[in-house]
């Protein structure tokens, strides 16, 4: 017979047992329900959080290599400049030519190194 036409009234103790069974059921339902969310929380906040982190990992790599790019920049310019200031002195350029021809001005003395080469050459000779 169906169940609302019967005339068997459930215990106390039936109830309870039903009850205790459908309170199982939704704290099964409840602790599966929450670790979905909470998968789909961590799921979501990753998509979020990791991607500007790969990024910013990236542009900082990118700052580094552009730096060190300035410092030598920088250096080559200083190094270009204090070529450019002796090459401005009419002077360096009197002594350079002077050097190169292994001349003297009147009163001065001609002190020559030899390079290693021709020292090298000297030992080969004796």
């Amino acid at each position: 017979m169906f169940h609302l036409f019967s005339r068997h009234r459930r215990t106390l103790e039936e109830l309870e047992i039903i009850r205790a069974d459908r309170s199982k059921g939704v704290h099964h339902i409840m602790v599966v329900s929450g670790i979905i969310i909470l998968a789909f929380v961590a799921f979501l906040g990753s998509m979020l959080v990791v991607p500007p982190m790969l990024t910013l990992e990236a542009l900082r790599l990118e700052q580094e290599r552009a730096e060190m790019l300035l410092r030598r920049a920088k250096a080559e310019e200083a190094e270009a400049k204090s070529r450019f200031m002796w090459m401005m002195d009419p002077e360096y350029f009197e002594q350079m030519a002077r050097d190169r021809a292994n001349q003297a001005k009147e009163g001065e003395k001609v002190i020559r190194q030899p390079s290693p080469e021709e020292l090298r050459r000297a030992k080969q000779a004796d």
